[in-house]
C-alpha cells in the first residue's frame, strides 16, 4: 500500500476521532489544534497502524475536518433525510454519526474521489470501531447521499 493511501487512511481515522470529540462539547479549534499540532499519534492509533507523523496528511485532514463544521447543517440534513422514517439523528450512535459526517464531508470536499473508495474506507473505520454490523446501513445511506450530491 502506498504512503499516500496510508496517509489518507490515517487522516480519515483521526478525523472521525476528532469529529467524535465534538459530541463531548469540545470546541472545533481546540480539537483541530489537538489533532494537528501537539500530539503523539501513538496515543490515537493502535499498534497495527504505522503511526509516524509523516504518514498523517494534515492538509487532507484540515480540508475535510473544516467542512464537517462549516457545512454541518447541510451534512446533518443529508443524513436526516436519508434515514428511514422511524430513525432520527439522535438515535444514531455518536461514533456512527461521526463516521457519516466525515464521509459526507469528504464527498463534498473531494467530489472527484470515487464514492466506492470513500464508502470502503469508512466501512473499514466502522468495523474498527466495532460497528461491522452496520456495513449495509453505511453503504446504503452513503450511496443515497452521493446520489443527492450529484
Amino acid at each position: 500500500m502506498s504512503k499516500q493511501v496510508l496517509s489518507k487512511s490515517l487522516s480519515r481515522y483521526l478525523m472521525v476521532q476528532a469529529t467524535f470529540n465534538q459530541s463531548f462539547g469540545f470546541d472545533k479549534n481546540e480539537i483541530e489544534r489537538q489533532f494537528t499540532k501537539n500530539f503523539d499519534l501513538k496515543f490515537y492509533v493502535d499498534n497495527e497502524v504505522d503511526s509516524k507523523k509523516n504518514n498523517f496528511d494534515k492538509v487532507f485532514f484540515r480540508k475535510i475536518f473544516n467542512n464537517v463544521f462549516e457545512k454541518e447543517e447541510i451534512i446533518l440534513s443529508l443524513i436526516s433525510k436519508n434515514l428511514q422514517s422511524s430513525w432520527s439523528l439522535n438515535r444514531l450512535p455518536k461514533i456512527l454519526l461521526a463516521i457519516l459526517r466525515v464521509a459526507i464531508s469528504e464527498m463534498i470536499t473531494y467530489p472527484k474521489t470515487s464514492v466506492g473508495i470513500i464508502v470502503t474506507e469508512y466501512i473499514k473505520l466502522a468495523e474498527y470501531f466495532n460497528f461491522e454490523k452496520e456495513n449495509g446501513f453505511l453503504n446504503a445511506i452513503l450511496d443515497r447521499i452521493n446520489q443527492n450530491l450529484k
